[in-house]
């Protein structure tokens, strides 16, 4: 393997494996799965030209994750966006209230619109506006990455579950990483339920913008919350609760897939 990438990838598993449980959205292994599932989608043509710009030292895996990367180990250089993979407004509350230039619907959009303009581009803009698509585009499509600042996503929201009963458990990581384990996803059954999807389904999905995405991603909150989280103490939840969601996460996951597809192939697939 050549040096630079067994750093890069000794680095990344060095990461991930100090990794908290709380905020980062599908965990490493459900924006993997997305970004892997997208590039499948795509054209070979486009992907080579994807995976060219992202150049030698980043590949699909390690770009898909850069941005919790840089976030958990603290890279003073990119401090500035740790606030951009979510948005945290209440149920009384609409975005244009709570919008901001460090959430994660303006910069998901901003990065969008600059493919716009991709000639203009740099290459370390475009491969760094790359990264952060790759990874927005999942945190966006997770419910509590646009939740409620009360409980900070459901971080604050201590649960147990039937078989995942590890210390510190939040709601927040439920969503993240124990509905993909429960539900045994993985890049098959992501390709599988996009591929079933018709072409009016596959439009929908597609159509509108980051705002939209978002609110589709909060009208499952009260799926979320049907656990009925505890004011205090743990919320013990149920395999009913688990198996109930699965698929909800099977769905988000493959939209963000399908969604981030058509941006890559739209500006890279001619």
């Amino acid at each position: 393997m050549n040096p630079l990438k067994l750093i890069a990838c000794l680095f990344l598993l060095i990461t991930l494996a100090g990794l908290p449980r709380r905020s980062y959205a599908w965990g490493a292994q459900g924006h993997r799965l997305i970004v892997e599932t997208a590039l499948s989608l795509i054209t070979p043509a486009a992907k080579q030209k994807v995976l060219n710009a992202l150049g030698a030292k980043y590949n699909s895996d390690l770009a898909a994750v850069w941005m919790d990367s840089v976030r958990i180990n603290n890279i003073y250089k990119y401090k500035y966006m740790k606030n951009w993979h979510f948005i945290n407004m209440e149920a009384n509350q609409t975005y244009p209230q709570v919008a901001n230039h460090n959430d994660v619907v303006y910069n998901l959009q901003r990065v969008m619109d600059a493919f716009n303009q991709k000639k203009k581009l740099s290459a370390d803009s475009l491969k760094q506006n790359l990264r952060i698509l790759f990874h927005l585009m999942g945190d966006i499509t997770q419910p509590l990455h646009c939740g409620y600042g009360s409980d900070i996503g459901g971080n604050a929201e201590l649960v147990s579950t039937p078989k995942y009963n590890m210390t510190g458990n939040t709601l927040h990581h439920v969503w993240d990483d124990v509905l993909i384990d429960e539900g045994h996803i993985n890049q098959q059954v992501l390709l599988t339920y996009c591929k079933g999807l018709t072409a009016a389904q596959l439009t929908t999905v597609k159509q509108g913008n980051a705002t939209n995405w978002m609110q589709q991603s909060r009208s499952y909150l009260p799926a979320v919350y049907a656990c009925h989280p505890k004011k205090k103490g743990t919320t013990a939840l149920t395999l009913k609760y688990l198996d109930g969601n699965v698929p909800v996460a099977k769905q988000q996951l493959s939209y963000a897939a399908v969604r981030l597809a058509d941006v890559l192939q739209r500006y890279f697939g001619s």
